[in-house]
């Protein structure tokens, strides 16, 4: 079996807290965000902005200091992003919850485990850090993500029939949570 072979069937599979974006970063993480969109998946945008908006977007995630970014890799190479978000210092009430937003990999880099790597992660992150309660709200068209939520054991709550508007038509959305206490 050649080397080759054997990286392909044993990837290795990281999944690091980001704290900044290096350039080599930043345009990897662009290229994977440009992808996941263009299959529809898990993202907000229907078709993928300018360089320039998709730059400034993930710059902006890296500074504000209510997320906390996820980006998985794949043999080096970013391979999709998952983003905690905890309630503003203003909202001490909610402040024991966390949300899991814009959770993605690129179409490549999909069947090797590493979604279940990155919720993991992410939920081990969020019970360090004082989250009693996870949640995430996903359209219904997203099965993977959906059977990832209910993998790690998150909760159905709810549906929205009017949850995005995607080819014209409403698409509804499921939402998710889990206790961690």
């Amino acid at each position: 079996m050649s080397e080759e072979t054997v990286k392909k069937q044993n990837p290795r599979l990281e999944v690091e807290l980001v704290e900044s974006l290096g350039n080599v970063e930043l345009m990897q993480l662009c290229e994977v965000t440009r992808e996941a969109i263009s299959v529809g998946e898990s993202f907000s945008w229907l078709k993928a902005p300018e360089e320039k908006a998709l730059e400034n977007y993930w710059k902006g995630v890296v500074l504000m200091r209510e997320r906390t970014l996820f980006l998985p890799k794949l043999d080096g190479q970013i391979a999709g992003s998952c983003q905690l978000v905890r309630p503003p210092a203003s909202n001490e009430v909610g402040a024991f919850r966390g949300e899991v937003v814009n959770f993605f990999l690129a179409p490549w880099a999909r069947n090797y485990g590493l979604a279940k790597e990155m919720i993991s992660r992410v939920q081990d992150y969020a019970i360090i850090n004082g989250c009693r309660s996870l949640e995430i709200s996903v359209r219904s068209d997203q099965h993977a993500a959906i059977a990832i939520c209910e993998w790690i054991g998150m909760e159905k709550w709810g549906t929205k029939k009017r949850f995005a508007f995607v080819d014209n038509q409403f698409l509804s959305g499921y939402y998710y949570a889990k206790d961690l206490d």
